[in-house]
């Protein structure tokens, strides 16, 4: 039989048979015409089958050769198309990356960033989630994701952090709640108000709690902690009480909410990129995606 991994003898004959000439094939391969008669006289010989008959001053393919040129079509395809994989992992446009992100960035900014980004490569296999940041550095950290985006790891976590923008952190209460009428709200206002806390704002609960001394048992309500930034909308869109977000969760502004910010108090997180190491950047896929996702969200 023939060696299939000579691919020069089936390219030959596909292309004599789509051209109805080993003339015309011949002249598309740069080859001389007696090459071209060769090839197929050896993969004849190999198969034992008669694969063109003379017509006029070409040749027609004949019905054995039309059954087998449907194969190789086939094979050509998935070579071609391996070629083009191995070309794309060469040049960092195919291949497999898992991300996670942390909210809303990534359903607000990562996720369309992304779409952009595998529109004009086909081949790369993207797996995006969003969760919790204590869920996505245990991710990282056990292999499961490759890169995240997320707010700063604790102080000795084996994870590497590239700071890539500031989010600005607002107050969203219901317009009919108290703090919605007050011209002006300080620190020491959140004293008789149920706050929501939400995972992205961990970082700054100690801070609320350290500058609001009712808490504890004197402190008149008891606070809510959801992981879900909706699901924060939706209890101030009850009037449940006020949820610390990052200013753009809140655009467009929920119905019957408003947003304000306290006097005197900036509330910010930095959120930035999160891998183990850096050898893991040195997968060209891998770190040609970290540079055009950093090139995009970079504002600090």
């Amino acid at each position: 039989m023939v060696d299939l991994m000579n691919l020069q003898l089936l390219r030959t004959f596909y292309l004599a048979a789509r051209k109805g000439s080993f003339a015309a094939a011949a002249e598309e391969l740069l080859y001389a015409p007696s090459t071209v008669t060769l090839h197929i006289q050896q993969l004849e010989a190999a198969w034992g089958v008669k694969l063109f008959e003379k017509h006029g001053r070409g040749v027609r393919i004949t019905n054995e050769g039309r059954t087998i040129l449907s194969k190789v079509y086939t094979i050509l395809e998935q070579v071609d198309t391996l070629d083009r994989t191995v070309k794309d992992i060469s040049e960092g446009d195919a291949g497999h990356i898992r991300i996670g992100s942390i909210e809303p960035i990534g359903s607000w900014k990562v996720a369309p960033l992304i779409a952009e980004y595998v529109r004009e490569r086909p081949l790369l296999q993207i797996n995006f989630e969003t969760g919790s940041g204590y869920t996505i550095m245990d991710r990282i950290v056990a292999g499961e994701l490759d890169v995240g985006l997320s707010y700063m790891p604790s102080p000795g976590t084996p994870l590497h952090f590239e700071a890539l923008q500031v989010e600005n952190m607002s107050l969203l209460m219901h317009q009919a709640h108290p703090l919605a009428r007050m011209p002006r709200i300080q620190l020491d206002d959140l004293r008789r108000t149920r706050l929501i806390f939400t995972e992205t704002v961990a970082a700054y609960r100690g801070v609320i709690q350290n500058n609001l001394a009712a808490y504890g048992s004197t402190y008149p309500y008891a606070n809510i902690e959801i992981t879900s930034i909706r699901g924060a909308i939706a209890f101030v869109q009850r009037n449940i009480g006020v949820a610390i977000l990052p200013s753009e969760a809140a655009d467009p502004l929920p119905e019957q909410t408003v947003l304000r910010t306290v006097e005197g108090h900036r509330f910010e997180r930095t959120v930035g990129l999160i891998f183990r190491d850096y050898g893991d950047l040195r997968h060209r896929t891998l770190d040609k995606f970290i540079v055009y996702l950093s090139s995009k969200l970079y504002n600090l």
